[in-house]
């Protein structure tokens, strides 16, 4: 998945549940296990407010940070 400013307002276009499945995949596709974590609708509203408020510089950080955390696995 391409993660771009675009993506993202893609993402904020989608209801919790379906935001919640999106997050899940990208996490488990930069390797990380978010299983044990009970993601709550408070949690859901915070991520949206992040997300909303992304700059092009925090995604191309939040991008790196993902293949980094890959790199070392």
């Amino acid at each position: 998945m391409q993660i771009d400013k675009n993506a993202l307002n893609q993402m904020l276009s989608l209801n919790d549940k379906q935001l919640s499945r999106i997050i899940q995949k990208l996490a488990n596709d930069a390797g990380l296990d978010l299983s044990a974590f009970n993601i709550s609708d408070n949690d859901i509203q915070s991520l949206r407010k992040a997300l909303a408020n992304a700059t092009e510089e925090d995604i191309a950080t939040a991008i790196s940070q993902m293949e980094n955390f890959k790199k070392k696995q």
